[in-house]
């Protein structure tokens, strides 16, 4: 595992940015899957602000690694907003776009196994312990890519209640997401951790138990993890 500190939220994004631009300009296929709402949205602006404009990304491959379904929409949250983002500003083919769904799920790890496996996955770590959509009470270490119910007895309810309110819609029965094998399956994890409300979950993560009721500290059997983090996050860590 290697952690790097720095400063600001910024260079932590400058950063981020630059491991993921130079998958962006390998040579031969490469396989990226991304999150949503707790990777700051900088990362993705400085990817397509230093983008060079011969930069061919039709080797670039993104994987949507959770989501919840929109009413009216085909796709899921994390689509959309990957999609809005960074897909599109950084001229990736809609074909080069796997998007895990509760139709595909199911075969989703053995299609990601079958086109090489991932090269990287960008995570961010939730103020409770949570990656992708491996949630506290909800989350089993031995899943792949699972369903997960969404009920209002969760401490995390509040965060999709959240999300769906500014889409004007009412919280769905469920979502889904890759699970902690799927993850650790990745060639590389990019842990991307900012701003001091997620000083607690990071000291836990890193420090804490091996445990579910804390989700990211799976991540620790990982051997190739990159915990990226500001100082403010990393103010309980030495």
């Amino acid at each position: 595992m290697k952690i790097t500190t720095v400063k600001t939220q910024d260079a932590m994004c400058i950063l981020a940015a630059t491991a993921i631009l130079e998958k962006m300009n390998s040579n031969h296929r490469v396989n990226c899957a991304f999150t949503a709402n707790s990777v700051p949205s900088r990362i993705y602006e400085l990817v397509i602000e230093h983008l060079r404009e011969s930069t061919d990304c039709s080797n670039f491959h993104v994987y949507t690694s959770d989501g919840g379904p929109l009413e009216n929409s085909d796709h899921t949250t994390t689509y959309n907003e990957l999609k809005e983002k960074f897909c599109v500003p950084a001229t990736i083919k809609e074909e080069n776009i796997h998007e895990i769904t509760k139709e595909n799920y199911a075969a989703f790890d053995q299609q990601i196994e079958e086109a090489g496996g991932l090269d990287l996955i960008v995570l961010g770590l939730g103020s409770d312990g949570h990656f992708c959509g491996n949630m506290p009470q909800s989350t089993s270490f031995d899943s792949l890519s699972y369903e997960v119910e969404i009920k209002p007895e969760y401490p995390w309810y509040d965060v999709f209640a959240d999300i769906y309110s500014k889409h004007g819609q009412a919280v769905p029965r469920s979502f889904v997401t890759m699970g902690p094998l799927s993850v650790l399956k990745a060639k590389e994890i990019l842990l991307i951790v900012h701003g001091s409300n997620k000083a607690e979950a990071l000291a836990k993560m890193l420090k804490g138990p091996l445990t579910e009721a804390c989700p990211a500290s799976v991540l620790r059997r990982h051997s190739t993890i990159t915990v990226l983090a500001d100082e403010e996050a990393a103010k309980l860590i030495s």
